[in-house]
């Protein structure tokens, strides 16, 4: 047995690409502990606005990026993604060691300040893989769009929401340092999800709601870079009965290892694996979370579903890490301390994402039908009255926004005839988050489709489905909503941001 010790960032994109040497590798990482003041959940301290942010992002299912001979094979990594509130520019990087030179721009552009914290992303450069007989390198390209790309900022740079146009919405956060709170911090946590599967074949994206994680909450401590997670408790969508427990959960605790990459500072669980060579067995690089937590508490997971390996231990083999959310990771809140208000919680204006997963075909590209929009809710009491009117117990009324007639697609940014709703959208959802069973919880929450919906095709009328929905307020004292459910069709997944 040899010790090999990897970088940090490597070790995190050591999945996919490359065989190691060697009958068994030992990955025994050393970590430098995270230094920093203490601001409540985490290490350091807000960053400043108005500089250049860097954001950790998982890779959420549909993600793509292009090659030169037209194919769009799908992302294997997280991604950072760089705003810089000053100079107005924005970039979307990767970074794959085995066959990267170093991190890789995907795409870059301009940013547009709009109404109630929108950040109107206009994508000016696009570069593409080309695998040539010489050799492979990234090239720039002519954007195929450069409209329909938005961001909504958390205050003071420390996270948010954001969506390249061809690609589905993702959290993003400021990984600005380790957690080191000094005492447990209990987050909730919704699963990001993949496509149904189609077909018997197994699937790294596919999210079955069936058997497999949807929400969850877990326990969070530190020591130096050893981070704990504890008292881990996953469930799957009530609506779906059963037993509500993923029929392959994760452990009930696990510890990771945190320090600075490429990333920022992110935890990696596990942070130590034994790794048997993929030449001679076929096991490849069992799938690592990488977890990031924010200034304001703020939590983002990528599950590590693009790993060439199989998690061990786990019949039949699962190919993301089940630390925390199925899928392609999780995002999460701090739980409140005590019962929200419900009138201040509906009452509140939210933008963000409504995000269709759509349906799991292959790997290339993951998932088909998936659809993703910016979105508003908590519309006022004067817009409401023309969205639909539904039985609810704890109403928020939103929706997607009209297409602009002249680009084609949905646009948050001006007001036109098919927008008199602005500086809001469409009024075609209705999320009714039912009873919150504890502090920050509703795991029967109702969400109506309305027929005008934009991704809503093949139904004429409006529908609802049942949802799980976790709310809590971030340390900038704004309040925040996720929520997961499944129709007849596909997942679904509502990320929203309180924006005023």
């Amino acid at each position: 047995m040899r010790s090999v010790q990897l970088p940090i960032d490597s070790f995190r994109q050591l999945r996919g690409k490359v065989a190691l040497p060697g009958a068994v590798l030992l990955l025994a990482l050393s970590m430098a502990s995270c230094g920093g003041g203490t601001t409540g959940t985490q290490t350091g301290t807000s960053t400043p606005a108005n500089k250049p942010q860097a954001y950790f992002a998982p890779n959420v299912a549909g993600s793509t990026y292009s090659v030169g001979i037209g194919i769009s094979p799908a992302l294997t990594s997280p991604l950072t993604y760089t705003l810089d509130d000053t100079a107005l520019t924005f970039t979307q990087t990767t970074y794959l060691p085995q066959t990267q030179p170093g991190p890789q721009v995907l795409n870059a552009g301009d940013i547009t300040m709009g109404q109630r914290g929108l950040r109107i992303l206009g994508v000016t450069a696009n570069y593409v893989y080309e695998d040539s007989s010489s050799a492979a390198k990234y090239v720039p390209v002519a954007p195929a769009s450069q409209a329909g790309s938005y961001a909504v900022e958390l205050a003071n740079q420390a996270g948010g929401l954001i969506q390249l146009v061809g690609q589905p919405a993702a959290p993003m956060v400021a990984a600005t340092a380790c957690p080191n709170s000094g005492s447990s911090q209990t987050y909730l946590f919704i699963t990001i999800p993949g496509g149904l599967t189609t077909s018997a074949i197994g699937s790294l994206d596919a999210w079955d709601p069936t058997t497999d994680t949807a929400y969850g909450v877990v326990q969070i401590n530190s020591s130096g870079s050893s981070v704990t997670l504890q008292n881990i408790q996953q469930f799957t969508l009530p609506s779906m009965g059963g037993t509500g427990k993923p029929t392959q959960p994760g452990p009930l605790s696990a510890t990771g290892a945190c320090a600075s990459s490429f990333f920022g500072d992110t935890t990696v669980v596990p942070g130590q694996v034994v790794i048997t060579d993929p030449n001679t067995n076929g096991t490849g690089v069992p799938p690592q979370a990488t977890l990031a937590i924010g200034p304001t508490g703020l939590l983002v997971e990528d599950s590590g579903s693009n790993a060439s390996g199989k998690l061990p231990s786990t019949s039949p083999a699962l190919t993301y890490n089940n630390v925390l959310g199925a899928g392609t990771g999780a995002v999460g809140l701090p739980q409140p301390s005590g019962a929200l208000s419900t009138k201040a919680l509906t009452g509140a204006q939210y933008l963000g994402f409504i995000y269709g997963a759509g349906q799991y075909i292959g790997h290339n590209p993951p998932t088909e039908n998936w659809s993703s929009n910016i979105a508003s809710f908590g519309f006022p009491s004067s817009v409401q009255p023309s969205c639909p009117q539904v039985s609810a117990v704890a109403p928020i009324y939103g929706g997607d926004f009209p297409i602009n007639p002249v680009t084609g697609l949905r646009d948050p940014t001006s007001s036109n005839s098919n927008n008199p709703n602005y500086p809001y959208g469409n009024c075609d959802f209705v999320i009714d988050l039912g009873t919150e069973t504890t502090a920050g919880l509703y795991p029967d929450a109702t969400v109506w489709v309305g027929a005008g919906y934009g991704a809503n095709t093949s139904v004429a009328t409006t529908y609802s489905f049942q949802a799980v929905a976790i709310a809590g307020q971030l340390q900038d004292g704004k309040y925040a909503i996720f929520l997961i459910g499944e129709d007849s069709t596909q997942p679904w997944a509502i990320y929203l941001l309180q924006s005023i």
